[in-house]
């Protein structure tokens, strides 16, 4: 007979968060994520014997504590906290690629793992206020999100003219 974290377990496996911040198992299918990482070269995981060597060179560490190949691992079993900003952190600078002595490409599987949280509209929340300024770009022509039909009102009593009260002027024929 299992007990109750048997059924957490069931029921968290089942896309419940079972109040966990969301992970990138509650996001994307576990299948989806391992072929993804399959396909970066995260296939090669398998050789690495955690030495940690790609830590010690990383320029993260040098700021605060950052390890690419733990992110990677959780990913393999759908740990990552895909909305934490630790998945955006690293700086692809390719370091620990070189210093690795069984040749494994963290930084492909850690964009590979950016690219799904993206193709699911998860975003840090450092990329909010771009992201935003973007969306009222394409919607109402301004990055402020104003109105098209209040876009000139900072204009008024201003010494400033409307594009129709320029002059035309025609490029010759």
């Amino acid at each position: 007979m299992r007990g109750t974290g048997w059924k957490n377990w069931k029921r968290f496996k089942n896309g419940e968060t079972l109040g966990f911040k969301k992970t990138v198992e509650n996001i994307a299918d576990y299948k989806e994520i391992i072929d993804v990482i399959k396909e970066s070269g995260g296939d090669a995981f398998k050789r690495c014997f955690q030495c940690g060597l790609c830590d010690t060179v990383c320029p993260w560490n040098r700021v605060r504590s950052f390890s690419m190949r733990k992110l990677v691992r959780q990913a393999t079993f759908g740990f990552t906290e895909i909305e934490s900003e630790e998945m955006w952190l690293c700086t692809t600078c390719g370091r620990c690629p070189r210093q690795c002595p069984r040749d494994v490409q963290q930084i492909e599987s850690g964009v590979a793992l950016r690219r799904v949280a993206t193709e699911y509209g998860v975003f840090p929340a450092s990329v909010k206020p771009v992201r935003t300024a973007v969306g009222s770009l394409t919607g109402e022509g301004n990055p402020l999100g104003e109105e098209r039909k209040n876009r000139g009102d900072w204009a008024k009593g201003q010494s400033v003219k409307t594009f129709s009260e320029l002059p035309c002027s025609r490029t010759a024929e």
